[in-house]
C-alpha cells in the first residue's frame, strides 16, 4: 500500500470529523467555512511537506497523488473558500433579493461548468474517465507552454503541482460549490432551523444512503416530485453529517449487484413488516 494513499486515509477520516462540525446554518457559515479553510489548508501543507521530503517511489505512484489524492483535499479547500466569500458578500437581509443572489451564482456555475465540459478538452479527459494521457496530466515537469495554459501556471510551485491537478481540484469544488447553492435556493429559506443542532447520525452505509435518495428522488415523494437530486442529496448530507462523494457513481454500482439491486429498500420493507407483525 502507497505510504501516500495510508497518509490520505487517516488525513481524510480527520477531514471528514472536522466537517461533521458544519452546520451550514446562516448565522454560522461564514466563521464554519473560514475554519474549514484553514484546517484543509494546513491538511494540504502536510501533503507538500511530505513530498518534498520523500518524492515518490515511481510514476504510478505520482500519478495516482496528483489524480486522485491532492485534489480531493485542494477540491475542498476551494469550496469552502467560495462558500466563505460568497457569503460574505451576500445580502445580510432574510429576503427575496437574498434569494436571487444565490439563484444567479447557481446559474453562473452551472454556466461556466457547461462552458468547459463542451470546450475544454482536459475536462473531457477527466469525465470520460480515461487515463491514456495520465502521464502529460499528472507527473511533474510535464507542463507545456505551447498548450496556451491559464496565467497561474506561473503561479505554481512546480514541485508539487502538474497544473491539472489544479483543475480537478476546481472540477470537485465547482460541483460541490453547486450542491451547496441549490441547498441554498431550495431550502426553507434562511431561517435557522433550531432541530438540526440536535445531531443525528446515519449509521448505515453510505451506499444504503444513496439507495434511499434515489427511491425518494425517482417516487417524487419530496415536494411533489419538484426537487433536484442534489438538493436532496445535499439536504441528507447535512442532516446526518455524512459525505457523500459521488452518488451517481454509487447509483451505477447499485445496477450490477448480484443479488438484489434495491438491497438497502428490501431491508426497510423486511423490518417494517417484523415491527408490523409483532405489533399486530
Amino acid at each position: 500500500m502507497s505510504h501516500y494513499v495510508n497518509m490520505f486515509r487517516r488525513i481524510e477520516q480527520e477531514i471528514e470529523k472536522e466537517e461533521k462540525k458544519v452546520t451550514f446554518e446562516t448565522k454560522q457559515i461564514t466563521q464554519e467555512a473560514l475554519k474549514m479553510v484553514i484546517y484543509l489548508n494546513d491538511k494540504l501543507q502536510e501533503f507538500r511537506k511530505e513530498v518534498l521530503q520523500k518524492g515518490f517511489e515511481d510514476d504510478d505512484e505520482e500519478i495516482y497523488f496528483f489524480r486522485h489524492i491532492k485534489p480531493n483535499i485542494q477540491g475542498k479547500l476551494i469550496f469552502y473558500n467560495r462558500v466563505y466569500r460568497t457569503e460574505m458578500l451576500r445580502p445580510t437581509s432574510i429576503n427575496d433579493f437574498t434569494k436571487k443572489y444565490f439563484s444567479d451564482e447557481e446559474e453562473r456555475c452551472r454556466e461556466r461548468y457547461d462552458y468547459f465540459l463542451k470546450s475544454d478538452d482536459f475536462y473531457r479527459y477527466y469525465w470520460s474517465g480515461r487515463n491514456d494521457k495520465d502521464a502529460l496530466y499528472f507527473k511533474r515537469f510535464a507542463i507545456n507552454l505551447a498548450d496556451g495554459l491559464e496565467n497561474h501556471v506561473f503561479d505554481l510551485d512546480p514541485y508539487f503541482s502538474t497544473y491539472y491537478d489544479y483543475l480537478v481540484a476546481r472540477i470537485i469544488a465547482r460541483e460541490l460549490f453547486y450542491d451547496y447553492l441549490l441547498f441554498r435556493t431550495t431550502e426553507k429559506q434562511y431561517e435557522d432551523i433550531e432541530d438540526f443542532e440536535h445531531s443525528l447520525e446515519w449509521s448505515a452505509s453510505k451506499n444504503a444512503l444513496v439507495e434511499l435518495i434515489y427511491a425518494l428522488y425517482c417516487s417524487g415523494a419530496i415536494s411533489n416530485g419538484n426537487t433536484n437530486l442534489s438538493a436532496i442529496s445535499f439536504a441528507f448530507q447535512r442532516i446526518f453529517k455524512v459525505e457523500l462523494k459521488d452518488i451517481n457513481h454509487s447509483f451505477h454500482r447499485m445496477k450490477f449487484r448480484s443479488k438484489s439491486q434495491t438491497l438497502f429498500i428490501d431491508q426497510l420493507q423486511s423490518s417494517l413488516q417484523n415491527y408490523i407483525n409483532k405489533n399486530l
